[in-house]
């Protein structure tokens, strides 16, 4: 209904005419329908380490055929990328989808990921830099995950993340948004995780929670997923995380 609403509201504007949405009747009718219906909105599950790892090292790595010798499993090393850059630099799905190779700038710790625009950028106005830094583990870094795909697949210009043929060649053009969604909860699975819901989503709610417990302020965190409001950082510390730091565990009665 509130999107519909939002639909309304923006058709009217188009054509110059009052809103409809705004009157009084409709916002006490809208009013009491969220306080009679109202809930949070389902949040996808956070995937962060030790699961994290365990989904990467569940990727497939060599792929067998009938007429040919064995290869790299291109699809797996470039759902290991998706895996941890997708973590490790919080990304949104559509910023995932919408990386280039021009994008990527080396660094000396590791690389600088230029988004061309996001969720909150639409426009690009504002040059938002996203640091991929290097692992100490070589299997769980991201530089070295991205590297190995784009040399494997032999991609040096355009899409980062792009579709794999079932003869194990890369497609020319870039994944869909919505394809990356079905990569991260195909690998999950794969891997034997239940639980969920998973999505690409849960790579960036596992980063933030993630970084949450080991410290990091909120402030260190919004730089990297580029919240512009400290409070909506809060929003992706889940239920299971409620105990941390908490001073009702600290009563000892």
């Amino acid at each position: 209904m509130s999107r519909r609403l939002s639909a309304i509201r923006f058709a009217h504007q188009l054509a110059d005419h009052p809103d409809p949405a705004a009157g009084a009747r409709v916002l006490a009718v809208w009013e009491g329908i969220r306080r009679t219906h109202g809930a949070p909105p389902e949040q996808a599950a956070q995937l962060m380490p030790p699961e994290l790892f365990d989904v990467v090292a569940a990727c497939p790595g060599r792929r067998i055929f009938r007429s040919r010798p064995p290869e790299q499993d291109l699809a797996g090393l470039r759902d290991r990328a998706l895996l941890l850059v997708g973590f490790f630099a919080a990304l949104r799905r559509s910023e995932l989808a919408a990386l280039d190779v021009e994008h990527l700038t080396e660094h000396p710790r590791g690389l600088v990921l230029g988004l061309p625009g996001s969720k909150t950028n639409q426009t690009g106005t504002v040059a938002e830099l996203v640091v991929l830094p290097r692992a100490h583990r070589p299997e769980r870094c991201p530089v070295i995950a991205l590297r190995s795909w784009l040399e494997a697949a032999d991609i040096t210009a355009g899409p980062v993340l792009r579709k794999v043929t079932k003869g194990n060649r890369p497609a020319g053009r870039g994944l869909h948004p919505e394809s990356v969604n079905v990569l991260v909860q195909n690998a999950v699975v794969r891997a034997g995780h239940g639980g969920g819901p998973w999505s690409a989503h849960s790579l960036r709610a596992g980063f933030v929670t993630c970084a949450h417990l080991r410290g990091a302020s909120d402030r260190a965190i919004a730089h990297q997923t580029r919240h512009r409001s400290l409070a909506s950082v809060g929003t992706y510390v889940r239920i299971h995380q409620a105990w941390e730091d908490n001073a009702a565990t600290m009563l000892g009665l």
